[in-house]
């Protein structure tokens, strides 16, 4: 070969095929390579930690990870879908404070000397901060405007190599321009109490989604006469994201959300703190509270740049699928109390689309009987619990058994706390009942509303006979309706008349007694009313 040959630059298609050369045989020999296969410490992979389910098919999640910052700046794709647009990003530490959140379809670095300095030492410092990273470069070859996208796999004095379907491509670093980073829509910055930023920082996101919900259903346990064992036990659906040693709160109430397609996101964000502040750990709640960035996270524009050539992740929708896997389960979102009810299970692994059983909590209970009539319907044996637990009881499906015989099985309505709900057993054919109505005394032509038309006024008697053929003494509340105004009732009866019925052919009301009955005892009920009828 001619010597001249030697003193000539190589072109860049021969340092491509020698790096590629190289790093294939590096990677023969079993030597690493560029970051040696490690994740860039740059990205930020926060892991679902705790996740509160609501009844409406809402969950607010909470995920956290420790990533290493540069110049205050962390890059991370994970983008999920949240409601209202919105999620909470958040640092742990006391010192620290995200400020800044970045949206869209990648960070853009221009070298020009304005927005980033246009020297060889500045661009291999912002691109050994990329490695391990998939990214778009833009630089000048031979007069030409080129671009190379891929992962950066290496970066030496002269040249970047990126890898990009097996084919790697080497850049010459005194010619790049700009860098998009791809695949990494989200970016946040973390400030802290000192003039230099933090080298470090374990951040936090916290957002609601729709997708995952639970059902929660009782078994109720007869022990003795007035002891009972209630569980309670929550289906949890998962067609949100995949939970994987996390700790999942069942939550009994369904918070109201107003205008959810449409709310701004400053109201959002205090919908999210004061969600978070219910149901997250105490330090948790603190950073949502003081040091959380609430940001967009639906129609976001590129806020370093619009590059068309940029690769996007479009938000997922995941939990759409919800309704298909509740199937014929029932809905039980119906309101409760002022105060949120939490049920936490720890280290919980659900993934998504997949369902779990969980049992939430086994406690003793005081019950009791009560008996109710109606007439003319037959009277209903009821068993009343008494919510003596620490936590209210939310709406779900129960299961009474006695032994190995099933006594019914019915809804359970919320009970705060020191309350109490029915529930219906059977019918009681040990307690006779009848009622019988006579009259006793009509005005004729009481009253004339219109010419030729005139009404009677009649008063009526009635009387509600009660026998007990248990073997102990039973609770009754008898309530009877009357088609007229009710006068009086004995045996210390409550009369009320209904104020929404005033005309007097329309009037009603009811008669009703509260009485304890011994066994084998007869009790009779009288009362009157009266009421206005036709005199033809």
């Amino acid at each position: 070969m001619h010597p001249k040959s030697w003193s000539r630059k190589p072109s860049i298609q021969v340092i491509a095929l020698l790096v590629t050369v190289t790093l294939c045989a590096s990677a023969c020999a079993g030597v690493e390579t560029g970051t040696g296969g490690k994740e860039n410490p740059h990205l930020w992979k926060p892991k679902t930690k705790a996740v509160a389910v609501f009844k409406n098919g809402l969950g607010f999640f909470t995920r956290e990870g420790d990533v290493t910052l540069r110049d205050g700046w962390c890059v991370t794709r994970q983008v999920p879908p949240a409601a209202f647009g919105t999620l909470a990003i958040y640092s742990h530490e006391k010192e620290q404070m995200v400020d800044v959140v970045g949206s869209g379809p990648g960070e853009v670095v221009e070298f020009d000397g304005t927005d980033a300095p246009d020297t060889i030492e500045y661009k291999r410092e912002r691109l050994e901060a990329s490695k391990s990273i998939r990214i778009e470069l833009t630089y000048m070859y031979k007069g030409t405007e080129r671009q190379a996208s891929g992962k950066l796999i290496s970066v030496g004095e002269d040249f970047a190599v990126l890898e990009n379907n097996s084919n790697n491509f080497a850049v010459p670093v005194a010619g790049i321009q700009k860098m998009q980073v791809l695949d990494l829509p989200v970016r946040v910055h973390v400030k802290g109490t000192k003039e230099s930023a933090p080298e470090t920082a374990t951040i936090g996101m916290a957002y609601l989604r729709k997708g995952i919900t639970w059902i929660p259903e009782y078994s109720l346990e007869i022990l003795d006469e007035d002891t009972a064992m209630l569980t309670l036990r929550g289906t949890l659906v998962n067609e949100a994201e995949d939970l994987i040693h996390s700790d999942v709160h069942f939550v009994v109430g369904v918070p109201h959300f107003v205008h959810s397609d449409y709310m701004a996101p400053v109201a959002v964000g205090q919908l999210i703190r004061t969600i978070g502040t219910a149901v997250a750990p105490p330090q948790i709640a603190s950073q949502i509270m003081n040091r959380a960035a609430i940001v967009r996270n639906s129609d976001v524009a590129n806020q370093f740049g619009s590059v068309s050539t940029a690769v996007t992740r479009p938000v997922s929708a995941e939990g759409k699928g919800l309704s298909t896997a509740m199937g014929n389960l029932p809905k039980m979102d119906s309101a409760a109390g002022t105060d949120y009810t939490v049920y936490t299970k720890k280290d919980l692994t659900v993934r998504r689309g997949e369902k779990a059983i969980v049992t939430l909590f086994v406690k003793k209970i005081k019950y009791s009987h009560v008996y109710r009539w109606t007439p003319p319907d037959r009277m209903k044996h009821l068993l009343v619990l008494h919510n003596s637990t620490d936590t209210a009881w939310t709406t779900g499906p129960v299961l009474a058994v006695d032994g190995n015989q099933p006594l019914s099985e019915d809804l359970l309505r919320y009970t705060p706390k020191k309350g109490s709900c029915e529930i219906p057993v059977s019918a009681a054919i040990n307690i006779a009942h009848e009622k019988s109505e006579e009259e006793i005394e009509r005005k004729l032509k009481a009253h004339s509303p219109s010419h030729n038309v005139y009404l009677d006024l009649v008063k009526l008697r009635g009387t509600v006979s009660l026998d007990n053929f248990e073997k102990k003494p039973v609770q009754i509340i008898t309530t009877v309706l009357v088609p007229g105004k009710p006068l009086e009732a004995g045996m210390d009866g409550i009369v009320k008349a209904d104020p929404s019925k005033l005309r007097l052919t329309a009037r009603e009301g009811t008669v009703q007694w509260r009485i304890k009955l011994k066994p084998g005892q007869r009790m009779v009920l009288p009362y009157t009313y009266e009421r206005y009828v036709s005199s033809r």
